[in-house]
């Protein structure tokens, strides 16, 4: 199985009940490893159910179509019993940088933030919801996903850099309010490795082009399937330009470049098009579950009963 590159974001290392965690997701990005593997070592592991019960804790959070995706928040106990077992010169070095991080905010809890000469401390105001922060860190990982293996580290730190150049923050502690905006700027950002460098022009006279819509659909067998193939009419629907995994736009932009047309505004507006309607789609299906939720508590509510004990046998 090919191994998933580990991504260059910052350690989550942050307090849950008084105590240091990190969670399977964070775990999983860091080491290079799927998030489905990650559960299963976490349920398979020979420990005590005492110790698991202290040192693991099962939680969700929205998934895709907002089914719960379930990880696990651990504390550095839960940690170390979890990742001893991770070999490697990359999973050494992810481990030191985890065991440092739970030894600073430890030592943070014991004797407070140290005092930094001439500067007060920073006053951080709410940040983003652990929702927003999932939704920000998805779309970092599905543009840096897209780009070559060796550039897809690189791109990374791209992403977070312009968010805290923007906000002079962490993306953790941008202002609810900013949301949007952050989320609009990942989806903008240029990163290397997107389109590459003109290559000398190999064609000359006229390109063979032929995109029939036929071609389009059976590329994309798992999508259309509201389209009447004995109708004259195609039916498009939303989910079909989102999941297709073959674009003949795409496709005939590439063929374009690679007889050395410059082609850089024309690709940059469609990926725009892409990333955004990708942005439009998470943010619907957020709303979608923050409604879902509030009209289950209504319903809920709604059904309570309200007893008075003993008032139906006293006299008026």
């Amino acid at each position: 199985m090919k191994a998933i590159a580990p991504v260059a974001t910052p350690l989550l290392v942050e307090m849950t009940d008084g105590q240091p965690t990190t969670t399977s997701l964070d775990i999983a990005a860091h080491f290079g490893k799927r998030h489905d593997t990650v559960l299963r070592a976490i349920r398979k592991l020979e420990c005590s159910a005492e110790f698991a019960l202290h040192n693991f804790a099962e939680c969700s959070r929205p998934g895709s179509n907002n089914k719960p995706e379930p990880f696990f928040r651990m504390t550095r106990d839960g940690f170390t019993f979890l990742c001893m077992g991770f070999t490697g010169k990359e999973a050494a070095k992810w481990k030191e940088a985890y065991i440092n991080a739970f030894n600073q905010m430890e030592h943070t809890l014991k004797h407070g933030a140290p005092a930094k000469a001439k500067r007060q401390p920073k006053q951080i105001t709410d940040g983003l919801s652990s929702d927003q922060q999932d939704a920000i860190k998805a779309l970092v990982k599905a543009r840096v996903d897209e780009l070559p293996e060796g550039k897809r580290a690189k791109a990374a730190i791209t992403c977070w850099s312009s968010l805290k150049s923007k906000f002079g923050c962490t993306y953790k502690e941008i202002a609810p309010e900013h949301f949007t905006d952050a989320v609009s700027l990942i989806a903008r950002v240029v990163l290397e490795g997107e389109l590459l460098d003109p290559e000398v022009p190999t064609v000359v006279g006229r390109l063979d082009i032929n995109y029939p819509i036929s071609d389009w659909q059976s590329k994309n067998p798992q999508q259309f399937r509201r389209d009447d193939p004995n109708s004259p009419d195609l039916m498009v629907g939303y989910g079909d330009l989102l999941l297709s995994k073959y674009s003949p736009c795409l496709e005939l932009l590439d063929k374009l470049h690679a007889a050395g047309y410059c082609i850089d505004g024309a690709y940059y507006e469609f990926r725009s098009y892409q990333n955004l309607m990708a942005q439009m789609d998470m943010t619907v299906r957020m709303m979608a579950g923050s409604i879902k939720s509030a009209f289950d508590n209504f319903e809920h509510d709604r059904r309570r009963l309200q007893m008075y004990p003993d008032v139906k046998g006293r006299k008026a």
